[in-house]
């Protein structure tokens, strides 16, 4: 797939992450908050290596991303679907990035209230990825993948309109989960649940009602 813009902006961001890490290395204390709760307190510590590897992450996905166009059976459609599958793959990173950058922030002593940041930050990648998933075209890698979308253009074009309506409302409740507290996390995973559920449920009616 022909590199654009967005490319080198996402793989910039995926760098400066990792240096970011590099940089306060020697500055994180020895035990380090790695992982958090839907209550948003540390549940879990681990070493300043693994939060630095979690640092790293950004640019393993973004070249896993880029990858994928070469090997999937039908790469044509990422050229029809360019600009959607950019923004997708900057959504993805910016969201990896931002997550660790907050969590080197906390393991520095910044106080950060992570039960309103990460609904907030997972509420705008929903919406994002939902607004562009409908523009996602047949493949075998990303969008709702499935027997039936897999099976049918044509399913998979409904489904993938149907399923962005439905992530964007994943999203809306995320966002305002994050006003809630830990009864907000909670609505926001059984919303996430019903929705996926919900999507592959569409997807297998709508083939059985077309074949």
């Amino acid at each position: 797939m022909r590199k654009n813009k967005l490319y080198y902006g996402t793989l910039g961001i995926s760098i400066i992450t990792f240096l970011v890490n590099i940089l306060v290395y020697s500055k994180l204390p020895e035990k380090v908050p790695v992982h958090w709760g839907i209550n948003g307190e540390v549940n879990r510590f681990g070493s300043r290596l693994e939060l630095v590897g979690l640092g790293a992450l950004p640019v393993v996905m973004f070249f896993f991303l880029n990858y994928l166009p070469a090997i999937d059976p039908k790469k044509e459609s990422y050229k029809m679907h360019k600009t959607a599958y950019s923004i997708i793959n900057l959504v993805i990173i910016l969201f990896l990035s931002c997550i660790n950058l907050i969590a080197i922030a906390s393991a520095l002593g910044y106080h950060v209230p992570m039960q309103k940041v990460v609904p907030m930050l997972l509420g705008i990648l929903f919406i994002v990825l939902g607004n562009y998933m409908v523009q996602i075209r047949h493949n075998y890698f990303v969008g709702f993948r499935n027997p039936w979308t897999l099976a049918s253009e044509y399913v998979w074009k409904k489904t993938h309109r149907f399923g962005g309506y439905v992530l964007v409302m994943i999203g809306l409740i995320s966002i305002v989960a994050s006003f809630l507290g830990t009864i907000g996390m909670q609505l926001f995973f059984a919303a996430l649940v019903i929705g996926v559920v919900g999507i592959y449920l569409y997807s297998y009616l709508l083939f059985k009602k077309n074949s």
